[in-house]
């Protein structure tokens, strides 16, 4: 009778294993691994899990809307000229680290702050409406300016409409109003070769549109705080 049983349950689609055990089950040829009482998957424990596809699917069965979503880790398609190993960390970190490698796979945690050292562009849109002084942003203590550009992209149609790049008590710090020609399109780019500041500074172009009611600009600051 038993093994009548089990003939049963293979010719069906779905396979119980035990009295009160988990229940193997077809679902348009996926297997599922469902409690008991087929009301929701269950836990599978194995040594070692081998994927022969390419992608692994976390909360597959997500709704797809609001913060229920699928999350998939999945293998470059190309690229590859190796099988890659990769270790994780034996702790979870610290607030604000970073991965890295050891050029073999084993990951750790590390402080970010040496991505300090990269050199950083932060970009402001000027339009020939624009209130003066316009705000860029706040150049952390101790940085240095390597290039301030303006990108003319549409000319400004006033008489002598003109800018300039700099703090309050110094508005041509940084970029004189005779360095760019907000007249004609365009790309203008000085290197200032000042020391750094000390403190933060909160950089602002001073602008003067002289009637334009047409242009459009892109100030961009490249800097960097050296270690």
């Amino acid at each position: 009778m038993g093994l009548w049983k089990d003939l049963l349950g293979i010719l069906g689609d779905s396979l119980s294993l035990g009295l009160a055990g988990v229940r193997l089950k077809d679902s348009s040829g996926n297997l599922l691994v469902r409690n008991a009482g087929d009301s929701a998957d269950a836990a599978v424990t194995a040594s070692k899990v081998n994927v022969s596809g390419d992608v692994l699917d976390v909360n597959s069965d997500a709704a797809g809307a609001g913060a229920d979503w699928k999350y998939s880790i999945q293998r470059p398609s190309s690229g590859m000229s190796a099988a890659v190993v990769l270790t994780l960390p034996p702790t979870d970190g610290n607030a604000s680290e970073v991965l890295t490698t050891d050029g073999n796979g084993v990951l750790t945690f590390q402080a970010a702050g040496v991505t300090g050292l990269c050199r950083k562009a932060d970009t402001t849109a000027l339009a020939f409406g624009a209130a003066s002084p316009l705000a860029l942003f706040t150049l952390p203590a101790n940085a240095i300016i390597h290039a301030v550009t303006v990108f003319v992209r549409t000319a400004f149609n006033g008489a002598a409409p003109t800018m300039s790049v700099g703090i309050a008590g110094t508005t041509s710090k940084y970029m004189a109003a005779t360095q760019v020609d907000l007249k004609t399109i365009g790309q203008y780019e000085v290197s200032p070769g000042l020391a750094a500041s000390g403190s933060t500074e909160s950089l602002i172009a001073s602008y003067a549109a002289d009637s334009s009611s047409a242009g459009a600009a892109d100030i961009v600051v490249e800097y960097s705080v050296p270690a």
